[in-house]
Protein backbone atom coordinates (compact mmCIF):
# COMPACT_ATOMS: atom_id res chain seq x y z
CA UNK A 1 0.00 0.00 0.00
CA UNK A 2 1.34 3.55 -1.10
CA UNK A 3 1.58 6.29 1.97
CA UNK A 4 2.94 8.78 -0.35
CA UNK A 5 1.20 10.32 -3.06
CA UNK A 6 4.74 11.45 -4.45
CA UNK A 7 6.48 7.92 -4.04
CA UNK A 8 3.32 6.77 -6.30
CA UNK A 9 3.75 8.87 -8.94
CA UNK A 10 7.77 8.58 -8.99
CA UNK A 11 7.01 4.47 -9.60
CA UNK A 12 4.44 5.35 -12.44
CA UNK A 13 6.76 7.83 -13.91
CA UNK A 14 9.78 4.94 -13.81
CA UNK A 15 7.30 2.56 -15.24
CA UNK A 16 6.55 4.34 -17.54
CA UNK A 17 10.10 5.51 -19.36
CA UNK A 18 11.39 1.45 -18.40
CA UNK A 19 8.42 0.29 -20.69
CA UNK A 20 9.18 2.60 -23.52
CA UNK A 21 12.59 2.15 -23.68
CA UNK A 22 11.91 -1.69 -24.29
CA UNK A 23 9.86 -0.82 -26.59
CA UNK A 24 12.69 1.57 -28.15
CA UNK A 25 14.91 -2.01 -28.06
CA UNK A 26 16.86 -1.87 -25.26
CA UNK A 27 17.89 -3.54 -22.13
CA UNK A 28 16.67 -1.34 -19.01
CA UNK A 29 18.63 -2.45 -15.40
CA UNK A 30 17.55 -0.48 -12.71
CA UNK A 31 19.65 -0.13 -9.77
CA UNK A 32 20.03 -2.35 -6.52
CA UNK A 33 19.50 0.89 -3.90
CA UNK A 34 17.45 4.02 -4.16
CA UNK A 35 21.01 5.75 -3.35
CA UNK A 36 22.09 5.76 -6.41
CA UNK A 37 22.05 9.07 -8.20
CA UNK A 38 20.13 7.60 -11.45
CA UNK A 39 17.00 5.69 -11.73
CA UNK A 40 17.97 3.08 -14.08
CA UNK A 41 21.01 2.23 -16.71
CA UNK A 42 20.21 1.10 -20.51
CA UNK A 43 22.81 -1.27 -22.22
CA UNK A 44 23.41 0.45 -25.62
CA UNK A 45 24.82 -2.93 -26.88
CA UNK A 46 28.56 -2.11 -25.57
CA UNK A 47 28.03 1.05 -23.37
CA UNK A 48 25.92 1.88 -20.99
CA UNK A 49 23.77 5.21 -20.52
CA UNK A 50 22.46 6.29 -16.70
CA UNK A 51 18.53 7.76 -16.84
CA UNK A 52 16.91 9.77 -14.41
CA UNK A 53 13.46 9.84 -14.62
CA UNK A 54 11.10 12.81 -12.94
CA UNK A 55 7.96 13.14 -13.01
CA UNK A 56 6.89 16.42 -14.75
CA UNK A 57 4.85 19.42 -12.72
CA UNK A 58 2.90 20.64 -15.63
CA UNK A 59 4.94 21.32 -19.23
CA UNK A 60 7.85 21.33 -16.61
CA UNK A 61 10.97 18.68 -16.17
CA UNK A 62 13.58 19.79 -12.67
CA UNK A 63 16.84 19.61 -13.54
CA UNK A 64 18.41 20.64 -10.23
CA UNK A 65 16.81 19.02 -7.20
CA UNK A 66 16.90 21.54 -4.36
CA UNK A 67 16.61 19.93 -0.82
CA UNK A 68 17.03 23.20 0.84
CA UNK A 69 18.50 21.19 3.99
CA UNK A 70 15.53 18.70 4.44
CA UNK A 71 16.07 16.03 6.83
CA UNK A 72 15.98 12.74 5.70
CA UNK A 73 14.19 11.86 9.25
CA UNK A 74 13.57 13.72 12.54
CA UNK A 75 17.66 14.14 13.52
CA UNK A 76 18.79 12.55 10.64
CA UNK A 77 21.29 13.65 8.35
CA UNK A 78 20.71 16.75 6.25
CA UNK A 79 20.04 16.04 2.21
CA UNK A 80 21.75 18.31 -0.20
CA UNK A 81 20.43 19.63 -3.51
CA UNK A 82 21.68 17.40 -6.69
CA UNK A 83 22.53 18.31 -9.91
CA UNK A 84 22.39 15.79 -12.17
CA UNK A 85 24.69 17.20 -14.78
CA UNK A 86 27.21 17.50 -12.10
CA UNK A 87 26.82 13.94 -12.15
CA UNK A 88 26.86 13.25 -15.36
CA UNK A 89 23.65 11.64 -15.81
CA UNK A 90 23.33 10.87 -19.18
CA UNK A 91 19.55 11.30 -20.24
CA UNK A 92 16.83 13.27 -18.17
CA UNK A 93 13.68 11.65 -18.89
CA UNK A 94 10.50 14.34 -17.88
CA UNK A 95 6.75 11.99 -17.65
CA UNK A 96 3.83 14.14 -17.85
CA UNK A 97 0.90 13.32 -16.56
CA UNK A 98 -0.85 12.09 -19.66
CA UNK A 99 2.35 9.49 -20.00
CA UNK A 100 4.28 11.55 -22.30
CA UNK A 101 7.82 10.62 -22.31
CA UNK A 102 10.85 13.40 -22.58
CA UNK A 103 14.49 12.45 -23.55
CA UNK A 104 17.06 15.34 -22.88
CA UNK A 105 20.99 14.66 -23.52
CA UNK A 106 23.45 15.91 -20.73
CA UNK A 107 25.47 17.74 -23.77
CA UNK A 108 22.01 19.78 -23.78
CA UNK A 109 20.05 19.60 -20.16
CA UNK A 110 22.84 20.67 -18.79
CA UNK A 111 23.42 23.95 -20.58
CA UNK A 112 20.16 24.97 -19.49
CA UNK A 113 20.32 27.73 -17.21
CA UNK A 114 17.81 27.15 -14.49
CA UNK A 115 16.64 24.76 -12.15
CA UNK A 116 13.49 23.33 -13.94
CA UNK A 117 12.91 23.59 -17.55
CA UNK A 118 9.66 23.74 -19.67
CA UNK A 119 9.51 21.21 -22.46
CA UNK A 120 8.15 24.02 -24.34
CA UNK A 121 10.51 25.89 -24.70
CA UNK A 122 13.34 23.46 -25.09
CA UNK A 123 12.93 20.28 -27.47
CA UNK A 124 13.61 17.12 -26.72
CA UNK A 125 16.10 15.35 -27.58
CA UNK A 126 15.21 11.81 -29.16
CA UNK A 127 16.43 8.66 -27.58
CA UNK A 128 17.83 6.41 -29.74
CA UNK A 129 15.98 3.02 -30.96
CA UNK A 130 17.20 -0.08 -31.49
CA UNK A 131 15.40 -2.39 -34.11
CA UNK A 132 14.97 -5.71 -33.21
CA UNK A 133 14.80 -8.61 -35.28
CA UNK A 134 11.25 -9.81 -35.77
CA UNK A 135 12.56 -13.73 -36.25
CA UNK A 136 13.31 -15.57 -33.24
CA UNK A 137 16.41 -16.59 -32.64
CA UNK A 138 17.46 -19.98 -30.78
CA UNK A 139 20.80 -20.07 -28.59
Amino acid sequence: MYRDSSNQSGDRSEITVYLDLIKRGWIVNMPSSRDAVYDMVVDMGGSFETIQVKTMSGNSITKIVDRSGERVSHNGKVRNSLDYAKHNIDWLAGVSKAGDVYYYKLDNYSKIPSKSFSVNKWPSDEFPVNTVSKRHVSG
